[in-house]
């Protein structure tokens, strides 16, 4: 039966037939497009809003997602039994619900969204047979924003100045944390679809400050889930577009016409990975249709589990074909269309911004000994000046010191204020990688602003460097705010421009299709010391570890630890590729008699060879380690996952996803390092990335 409203329950809707324990989907859907407190808002307003707006259509998105989850959703044995609604709505959505007669929700306030929370989690299934047949979803539209390496959701009373001083930042909710409960809970699927920004937060991050915990610890020891998939409307530091004029996101309207068809107009279900691949490339057809840019919004998907996660079964009718902003249907609704290809297109040109100032190669030491070199090429002394003046300085990962040169800048790429810096950089050849630095107090928000980059062993590594540059607030100075990093092309080296290729086709369209396309050779051999390409290596395994198709690459992954110690992302991938295999029901994976033993003693190498190079293998690392430590294990091995853990939990505290690396700010200073004051030095740094010994 369709769910019915609960009616001493403001915004809970249940089967009738429901009873505690009863198998099925057990759903929280969420849209907050009034803020109270933030301008334009009913409350009284918070006295900073930080530039938070009131948004236009989130929930009526939250609406039309509950409204297909009542009527159309569909999965064998798997019926909806469940679901809490929560909607702070605009006058104009409201007016709609009223007329529709939707009235029973409740507040996603902090108060209402925590309460929300604890009843979901607490109204899964926790009997075996009950748990294993059942479902959770949940979905979230509204503001969204990034501290250091959270994720965060904000309720619709977020700032609420009655709260009194300072602000309570942080009461908001962590996707970290969802995450965590939904990979360590026995139901067997989970689904999380989140519709919010995630550009940085410096009220929050410039703190070292995250969400209130609100989610439950699972016990230990219990069953793992079969899959566990998060589907997010953008990527860290990217923002969420919903336009005018529009009743729903672009990330909803998307989302709502694979579920409905569009994503596969003659097929019969639709896979968790055929929605990604539909929803990440029409989200930018829609921007470009109704925006007319070349503005990127990336869908970013996460699964951990069983690949084959069905999101619902289709209709066997007709399928109504996608409609584009004007009205008209599109000529072809699925991902592999000639639209989709235009706009990606369009797209990954985005970073030639719009003035290009400068393609001729210069060293970092030329760039500091000919000053009129920087000004050049970055044009407005804010943007210039760090260039020039020792601001910008390179140390090696395996002894700590500061390198007179090693790196060469190749392009440079702007708009006409020089608020959007982007930077083609070659590393040069050497072992164990660096870490660049921006630093300066007059040049950079926080201080200093750091990555730590891989570098080949016999030839160059390409960077993409993207630097944002703007005043922390009103009539302030400008300064560097935002570092983000990305392995470029390398055209000199044809493993780094097929890689290049390969990335770009899964950032902006679709990973499954990349990891398919990838060739095993072409990887294999880039994995070789003789083709020198190392980092491209471990982007290529990482394409497909995140595809969940690294065994097209046998044990190769075992190959890049052994032969690249100086490169702790290889023992990563040879421990993912161990726990797929074992996830397909491979007893002894590629000849490995104890799989569990052997993907631990891949993890705590790390405690020697130091963090991970790619943010991905950073969250990987993170993920197999939990994993692990919920199993039976001798307590030798467990105590060194302990030690692992701990220095995880570390760098998170401080580290942000910046690209497709680890970005380090200087401020805020964390209170489990000494007592001194200021920012966090690079010394530091690198002992917090390589260990004690440097």
């Amino acid at each position: 039966m369709a769910l019915e409203i609960v009616q001493n329950r403001l915004g809970l809707w249940r089967d009738p037939q429901w009873s505690a324990g009863m198998p099925g989907v057990y759903a929280l859907i969420s849209g907050v497009s009034a803020y109270a407190h933030f301008d334009g808002g009913t409350g009284k307003l918070a006295p900073d809003g930080h530039g938070l707006e009131q948004l236009l259509s989130s929930a009526n998105t939250a609406a039309s997602l509950f409204k297909w989850l009542r009527q159309s959703f569909k999965r064998q044995d798997m019926p909806v039994v469940w679901c809490y609604l929560l909607l702070s709505p605009t006058p104009a959505e409201r007016a709609v619900f009223d007329s529709k007669g939707l009235r029973h929700y409740a507040e996603p306030n902090y108060l209402g969204l925590q309460q929300a929370i604890q009843l979901w989690t607490g109204n899964a299934p926790q009997p075996a047979a009950a748990a294993r047949a059942s479902r959770t979803l949940f979905f979230f539209s509204g503001h969204g924003v990034q501290s250091n390496w959270n994720a965060l959701l904000l309720p619709s009373d977020y700032l609420d100045p009655e709260l009194g001083q300072p602000p309570h930042y942080q009461n908001c909710f962590s996707t970290g944390e969802l995450r965590k409960w939904m990979e360590e809970n026995p139901v067997g699927e989970h689904l999380a679809l989140l519709d919010a920004c995630r550009n940085e937060f410096s009220p929050l991050a410039s703190k070292g400050a995250t969400a209130n915990t609100v989610f439950p610890v699972n016990p230990p020891g219990g069953a793992a889930p079969r899959s566990a998939a998060t589907l997010a409307a953008a990527s860290p530091n990217t923002v969420a577009y919903q336009l005018k004029n529009r009743p729903l996101t672009l990330f909803g309207e998307a989302l709502l016409e694979a579920v409905t068809g569009s994503a596969d107009p003659a097929g019969t279900e639709l896979p968790f990975r055929e929605l990604v691949d539909y929803v990440k490339p029409r989200v930018n057809v829609l921007l470009k249709e109704a925006a007319g840019t070349t503005l990127e919004q990336t869908v970013r998907p996460r699964i951990d589990g069983d690949d084959h996660l069905i999101v619902t079964e289709l209709a066997q009718r007709a399928r109504r074909s996608a409609r584009s902003s004007r009205g008209a249907a599109a000529a072809s609704p699925v991902p592999r269309g000639p639209g989709v290809d235009a706009a990606v297109r369009a797209i990954s040109e985005r970073a030639a911004a719009s003035l290009m100032v400068s393609t001729d190669a210069i060293s970092l030491d030329g760039m500091r000994t000919s000053p009129g070199e920087a000004y050049r090429r970055f044009g407005h002394e804010y943007a210039s000046n760090i260039w020039r003046d020792g601001g910008v300085a390179l140390h090696s990962l395996v002894d700590g010191k500061r390198l007179e040169d090693g790196a060469r800048l190749l392009k440079v790429s702007r708009d006409e204020s020089s608020s959007i810096v982007h930077i083609d950089l070659a590393l040069d050849a050497r072992p164990g990688g660096i870490l660049l630095v921006f630093e300066g107090i007059d040049h950079v928000q926080r201080e200093r602003l750091a990555v730590a980059l891989p570098t080949d062993e016999n030839d160059r590594m390409p960077v993409r460097l993207s630097i944002g540059i703007a005043a922390a607030e009103l009539g302030g100075p400008l300064k560097i705010q935002s570092l983000l990093a990305r392995m470029g092309p390398g055209p000199w080296n044809p493993h780094y421009a097929y890689l290049w290729d390969l990335t770009q086709q899964a950032q902006l369209s679709s990973l499954i299709q990349a990891a398919e396309s990838a060739d095993p050779a072409r990887l294999q051999m880039a994995v070789e010391a003789k083709s020198q390409a190392q980092a491209a290596a471990i982007a290529g395994l990482l394409l497909l570890a995140r595809a969940g198709q690294i065994g097209k690459v046998a044990d190769w992954p075992r190959n890049l630890m052994n032969w690249f110690p100086k490169v702790p992302d290889g023992a990563v991938l040879w421990a993912e590729a161990l726990r797929q295999a074992q996830r397909s029901g491979v007893a002894k994976p590629f000849g490995v008699m104890d799989p569990a033993d052997e993907m631990a003693t891949a993890l705590t190498a790390l405690i020697d060879r130091g963090a991970p190079f790619f943010a991905d293998s950073l969250d990987l690392v993170d993920r197999l380690v939990r994993q692990a430590l919920r199993t039976d294990m001798a307590s030798a091995q467990r105590d060194k996952l302990e030690q692992l853990a701990h220095a995880l939990r570390r760098i998170f505290d401080i580290a942000m996803p910046g690209g497709d690396f680890v970005v380090l700010p200087g401020l805020p200073r964390p209170p489990w390092l000494d007592s001194s004051k200021g920012a966090i030095t690079v010394r530091e740094m690198l002992r917090l990335l390589r260990g004690p010994g440097l």
